[in-house]
């Protein structure tokens, strides 16, 4: 392995040791807001049109 190579490959270890648990984080909060902004648009939606829940109407 060369030398650039090994230095490349630990330069980017630490990289993503160091910044793991940021992009954790932003994760959790785009997962967080995506499953609020689902269950807003099924609520509303549910608020709308109350009997497309019925198992009679079929889209």
């Amino acid at each position: 392995m060369d030398l650039d190579t090994a230095s490349f490959l630990l330069a980017l270890a630490a990289a993503g040791r160091a910044y793991a648990p940021d992009v954790r984080s932003v994760l959790r909060r785009l997962l967080g807001a995506g499953v609020r902004v689902g269950a807003a648009a099924l609520t509303e939606h549910t608020a709308h049109h109350p009997a497309a829940l019925d198992e009679g109407e079929r889209r």
